[in-house]
């Protein structure tokens, strides 16, 4: 059965959502490959589909439902996600100014903090338009996992019982 159609949203909550605004092209950063772990990553992403069925949403093919099915599906998923976020990690923007802002660069900022974007040619300090303020979190405040526990399960498989 799928994730649009459990039950969950009554056909008098389905809206539709404009389409997020694309930025432009992005770098993405290399990771190196290496065997699967059992940690707070996982972890996170357990919780963000226990709390809001971020999981199912991601894996479910959408293009068969409507924008309206979507953006009601989108509400749930929102609202379990962001209580799940604001429960286990206190999260705070990187920049404080407002997007869209004329800021400046300076030499020797983190480039793990700061993604330069567009024409970026030259030496620091730089002066652009911050197109996201960007997140980092400040705490981690994650329960600890039970001893038994897989720490590589996400959701475990449901089975009922008649």
């Amino acid at each position: 059965m799928s994730l649009l159609f459990r039950g969950q949203l009554p056909p008098e909550e389905l809206s539709a959502r404009p389409p997020a605004k694309e930025v432009g092209p992005v770098a993405r950063a290399a990771i190196a490959p290496g065997p699967p772990k059992g940690d707070a990553a996982v972890q996170i992403l357990a919780i963000l589909q226990r709390d809001g069925r971020l999981v199912d949403f991601l894996l479910e093919p959408i293009d068969g439902y409507s924008d309206a099915q979507i953006g009601a599906a989108v509400r749930d998923i929102h609202r379990g996600c962001r209580k799940a976020l604001g429960e286990y990690l206190d999260i705070e923007p990187v920049r404080t100014e407002r997007e869209e802002a004329s800021i400046e660069v300076p030499a020797g900022f983190d480039p793990s903090a700061i993604r330069l974007v567009g024409n970026v040619a030259g030496q620091p300090p730089f002066r652009g338009t911050l197109r996201h303020r960007g997140w980092r979190t400040r705490e981690v405040k994650l329960p600890a996992l039970p001893i038994a526990a897989d720490p590589l399960v996400i959701a475990p498989a449901e089975v009922e019982i008649a």
